[in-house]
């Protein structure tokens, strides 16, 4: 079950969708949604040596970013009024709300606030994906305390639960998580059973059954297809829906998200993405 939803905001677009996804999913939960900014300090600056020298006394500073008191308070200003904004839009939605600038590392600051009752928002783009699936969000779901939504959109209604089951512990957490949420939430379950390697596709439809006996259990594409095409699939036929997975560092799920293909994988599913660890 979720007690709070809390939003990673550093005003790019897939931060908005985090946000109006998160709002969607506390409507129906009734539960708060928290809104956090971090005002991060700039990255070191690299030293250089002179190349013509095997050793330089005096390395040349690069690559720092320049950062003052003056720079923080305007960025503190400005994503006060955007919080503000974003707070105006969860009164409208009768959402209870707060919202929260830190100076920090974004990912620490959120490690640090979350408690395992929790959810995680952040936004495929932006800060927490600079290059793909980034190190920060990898950091976020291994080590978090509670699940992790990422959101790569477009923004469309959510009002359905789809779970992905593939016979490993992490994806039982992730059946478990859903059927919590789609109590919750009161909305309609679907699980996805995915074959593999170690499981066939008759034992993967029956234990998911076995799991949640009141969700509809569905399987896309044949028997050993591989298992990205499976979850696209499925999440192509279930419009509308919140995605649920197990994120494990040993398995082909871990290789889907974090690998090279994480970044067409997500805007393929095009769904706000739940990983549960």
């Amino acid at each position: 079950m979720i007690k709070r939803i809390i939003i990673a905001y550093d005003g790019s677009d897939l931060a908005r969708e985090a946000f109006a996804f998160s709002v969607m999913i506390a409507e129906a939960a009734k539960v708060e949604v928290v809104g956090m900014h971090a005002i991060e300090p700039p990255p070191a600056p690299v030293a250089v040596a002179d190349p013509a020298a095997g050793f330089d006394p005096n390395p040349i500073l690069v690559g720092g970013v320049r950062d003052t008191q003056e720079d923080r308070d305007r960025e503190r200003d400005r994503f006060q009024r955007e919080l503000g904004e974003q707070e105006a839009y969860c009164k409208q939605r009768e959402v209870p709300c707060s919202m929260v600038i830190e100076e920090g590392r974004l990912r620490d600051l959120l490690i640090e606030l979350a408690d395992p009752t929790d959810l995680i928002a952040v936004g495929m783009k932006g800060r927490f994906a600079r290059a793909g699936f980034g190190s920060s969000t990898r950091a976020l779901v291994q080590k978090g305390p509670c699940p992790v939504l990422v959101a790569s959109g477009p923004l469309r209604p959510v009002n359905r639960v789809l779970g992905v089951y593939d016979g490993t512990g992490p994806s039982k957490r992730a059946v478990q998580w859903s059927i919590a949420v789609a109590e919750q939430t009161g909305w309609p379950l679907t699980l996805l059973a995915v074959s593999g390697p170690k499981l066939s596709l008759d034992d993967s439809l029956q234990q998911a059954q076995d799991l949640a006996p009141d969700a509809q259990v569905v399987h896309y594409g044949p028997d050993g297809d591989d298992a990205s095409d499976q979850i696209e699939a499925a999440a192509e036929h279930a419009k509308m829906s919140l995605l649920v997975m197990g994120a494990y560092s040993d398995s082909w799920l871990h290789q889907l998200l974090f690998g090279g293909t994480t970044g067409q994988v997500l805007s393929h599913i095009e769904a706000p993405v739940v990983l549960v660890h």
